[in-house]
């Protein structure tokens, strides 16, 4: 190897390992192997010494991503090696890992995580960011590599590049990476999830709560996208917003008069049936006239208040079909986009109960039911249970992946991928007058300020509705090849909406 080599371990009371990683990892013909020893109280200071390492010692514990970045700013080499001492790795594999370096046809070497990424199994939570970060990075061919597992290595030019100080946050280096736009080479697997050790401080949790490490390395992930949403100065860094009319909704909030739509009939027959609640649908529309009185007849079986069909840029006859069968009709001539028609059937919705339904397809009432008794019973957002989605294809489509990434970043693990994003779903009046109808245009947004307002958020009753759905080529399929379809574009930037909403509310870490 004719690039000088630096291998930089960092090391909290590992005397059971560290002998034989040191002996192992020597191998190599380092020119030096640094050993940042932070509150050890065993004999790995001694074990590191009389293995000729450079040795940095601080008495607290500081985190191995700490422990890195102080090792990086003392290392002398070329190339910089990042393990750690728990484990070894066969050095001709390590060799072969940064042969792409040495030959200087790379700038970083990650390891490659197919193997866990493809495996059908429902992923870890910090799998999941990893696959959103790389995606909102516009570097979804890394898939889940980056720079949180080890080994990693990269060369000096890039520490002194993206600023050592960053390798603290390895999430945040690999931002810095890519957007500096180094090579990364990720060809080589390296098994290192079988042989790392479990500590259950900080590896212990449920199915519905998440690890004192989980919280540690999703709010590395939301760091790193604040220092993104600073570069990009843009809430949905530049992601499309799907030609939503938000100014509609805000002369609405404003109430001027030229955004009032035209509103025709609507019986507002009050119900007994919900404990004295009364029940608004609403059902955003366009050119529905072939199945939306079909959808009408059977709503209309849950004995509503009243039922809001807010029919925009229709060029049939949804409208008049609509008023044949008793609805309220909201008129708006021009398209407003997806999500917003919800926003404005919100602000004229005189019920306690909002129950939210598309208009191209039929939910049975029986299926519509149970979202309208848990908000009667005290629930303020009743939402669609697709658990079954985190075992249903693997990897998780980018949008699934976003819904799951979003409720780990509440610590609502429980959530699973319950989302606003998918219908049916029902609000309680007093949550939408609290967080605002407008937000409803952005569903990931109001669903994130219903949550961390403290309001009651339940995966309630699964709905099979990707069956249902309907197909629009336009919006479900993408113009060319490696490209987002345009509604796959427009719900992750939703997502991304939300996660700028919860660092401007929360700190740049969020809640961890």
């Amino acid at each position: 190897m004719c690039k000088k080599l630096s291998i930089i371990i960092p090391v909290y009371n590992e005397e059971k390992t560290l002998q034989d990683v040191l002996q192992t990892y020597q191998q190599l013909n380092p020119f030096e192997i640094i050993v940042v020893a932070n509150g050890c109280n065993d004999k790995s200071v001694e074990i590191a010494k009389d293995n000729h390492c450079r040795v940095l010692i601080y008495d607290e514990p500081l985190g191995h991503n700490v422990g890195r970045a102080i090792g990086a700013k003392e290392a002398k080499g070329d190339i910089l090696l990042f393990v750690d001492a728990d484990f070894t790795i066969d050095p001709a594999t390590l060799e072969q890992f940064l042969k792409p370096l040495m030959e200087r046809k790379t700038d970083v070497v990650l390891n490659n995580l197919n193997y866990i990424f493809y495996k059908r199994q429902i992923p870890h939570s910090t799998t999941i960011w990893r696959q959103v970060t790389n995606r909102f990075f516009h570097r979804s061919d890394l898939g889940i590599d980056s720079l949180v597992s080890v080994p990693n290595a990269m060369t000096k030019e890039v520490i002194d590049k993206i600023g050592v100080d960053s390798l603290a946050n390895p999430t945040l280096a690999h931002l810095r990476i890519i957007q500096q736009k180094f090579r990364i080479f990720n060809d080589m697997q390296i098994d290192v999830i079988s042989v790392n050790r479990f500590s259950t401080q900080q590896h212990l949790n449920t199915a519905k709560t998440l690890s004192v490490s989980e919280k540690r390395i999703i709010g590395n992930h939301i760091e790193a996208m604040a220092a993104w949403f600073k570069d990009v100065q843009h809430p949905r860094a530049n992601y499309s917003d799907g030609d939503r009319k938000r100014d509609i909704v805000e002369g609405l909030k404003l109430k001027k008069q030229e955004y009032m739509p035209k509103i025709i009939g609507g019986w507002g027959k009050r119900s007994q049936n919900y404990g004295g609640k009364q029940v608004s649908i609403i059902i955003p529309v366009q050119n529905e006239e072939n199945v939306i009185g079909a959808i009408i007849k059977e709503v209309r079986k849950i004995d509503p208040f009243e039922i809001i069909i807010v029919v925009n840029g229709t060029t049939d006859k949804t409208a008049e079909v609509a008023k044949s069968y008793g609805a309220t009709i909201i008129v708006y001539e021009e398209e407003l986009g997806n999500d917003t028609g919800r926003a404005v059937g919100a602000y004229f919705a005189k019920g306690d109960i909002l129950l939210f339904i598309d208009g191209d397809f039929v939910i049975p009432a029986t299926d519509l039911l149970p979202f309208i008794y848990e908000v009667q019973h005290g629930v303020d957002l009743a939402l669609n249970n697709l658990e079954h989605y985190l075992a249903y294809r693997f990897p998780f489509h980018i949008v699934t992946a976003c819904k799951y990434a979003i409720n780990l970043a509440c610590d609502r693990k429980d959530l699973g991928i319950g989302s606003t994003t998918a219908i049916p779903h029902a609000f309680s009046k007093k949550c939408i007058d609290e967080i605002g109808f407008e937000t409803l245009v952005s569903p990931v947004y109001s669903q994130m300020k219903t949550i961390l307002d403290g309001y009651n958020v339940k995966n309630v009753h699964r709905v099979e509705v990707d069956q249902m759905n309907k197909i629009r080529p336009d919006k479900h399929f993408a113009k060319n090849k490696g490209e987002l379809p345009p509604s796959t574009t427009r719900i992750v930037g939703d997502h991304i909406e939300g996660i700028s909403y919860l660092i401007k509310r929360m700190g740049k870490r969020g809640l961890f």
